[in-house]
């Protein structure tokens, strides 16, 4: 194994007894004595037949599935078919899947893919949002289609039980807290450079499951049907009781200059210290995605008030 492969599931160990990884041990314990092979080239879709207990015989950018993703890990011995927007369509003639599986943004590749194989798009972010809904419904059409309809079914009621349970600690919390005034509502951003940020809204499964958790967004400007805003640093300011999350990694040249940044610490969060890093995500995930960002930011709103973040702030969130 890996190093990196390797630290990546130590850091996702204490994370083995929950609800979503109990329901997918599970479903490794009824592998069918069939199921289609499948080039997979969007990564919402490998996660969810991963956590089904289905491997795919090639995924696209595995590498940075991985680092984007980090759980469930793609197995070592399924092949990587190039970039997702430009498969190795000669590999993917080799693999001789049954079939090919994208996501509807990416159907402008079905003519060229469905010279090797059938293509099947699912639509899970679309402008009308909902992205958990469409999640529920897309893993049963996967489950179906792999001969796997109780692990869908269980995948589903697992990722439910990990939201209620997040949602109780997080109200526990506020009650505990009650002296100190209503729960802030919070920021959810990316950073592209040092003065631009990509800020998730409404459509974004992270709205979905911070609805699940009734946690307020204090963000509430346009997003595109991916779920994410582009603002500048200084739109943070105007909410300025809101707390502030930020995913990792950062931009290198963000990394090397967050610390002296003069807008970043002139914002108010900033100042008073009440800022968290979350470990990195893919912002356009299913199901997967969606337990693991519950229980990560859980973390983040019930820690220590002492922690502190990477940016060396004090977080009091």
């Amino acid at each position: 194994m890996r190093r990196r492969d390797f630290l990546r599931s130590a850091a996702f160990a204490p994370l083995l007894g929950t609800p979503l990884a109990r329901a997918r041990a599970a479903a490794n314990l009824t592998t069918p004595a069939w199921a289609p092979r499948l080039i997979v080239l969007d990564w919402g879709l490998v996660e969810t037949l991963l956590a089904l207990g289905i491997n795919p015989v090639g995924v696209a950018e595995i590498d940075a599935y991985n680092d984007s993703v980090v759980a469930p890990l793609v197995p070592a011995h399924v092949a990587d078919v190039g970039l997702r927007l430009a498969p190795s369509l000669e590999l993917l003639q080799q693999l001789a899947p049954d079939l090919i599986l994208i996501n509807s943004s990416q159907e402008s590749q079905r003519a060229m893919l469905e010279r090797i194989a059938p293509v099947r798009a699912f639509a899970v972010y679309t402008d009308a949002g909902a992205p958990y809904r469409h999640s529920q419904d897309v893993t049963l059409q996967l489950a179906e289609l792999c001969g796997r309809t109780s692990a869908g079914h269980a995948l589903i009621d697992a990722t439910e039980r990990v939201l209620a349970g997040s949602r109780a600690q997080i109200a526990a919390q506020c009650a505990r807290l009650q002296a100190s005034g209503p729960q802030r509502p919070l920021y959810l951003i990316r950073f592209f450079d040092g003065r631009h940020i990509g800020v998730y809204g409404a459509r974004s499964l992270f709205q979905d499951v911070m609805d699940a958790l009734d946690v307020a967004n204090a963000w509430h400007g346009p997003t595109d049907y991916w779920g994410i805003g582009v603002a500048g640093l200084e739109k943070l300011a105007v909410s300025p009781t809101a707390d502030v999350l930020y995913f990792d990694p950062l931009p290198s040249g963000v990394a090397r200059t967050l610390s002296s940044n003069r807008l970043w610490h002139a914002l108010p969060a900033v100042a008073a210290g009440r800022v968290a890093t979350l470990p990195p995500f893919w912002g356009f995930g299913m199901l997967p995605s969606a337990a693991r960002f519950a229980e990560v930011l859980t973390a983040a709103l019930t820690r220590d008030p002492a922690a502190k973040t990477d940016a060396g702030t004090q977080t009091r969130l």
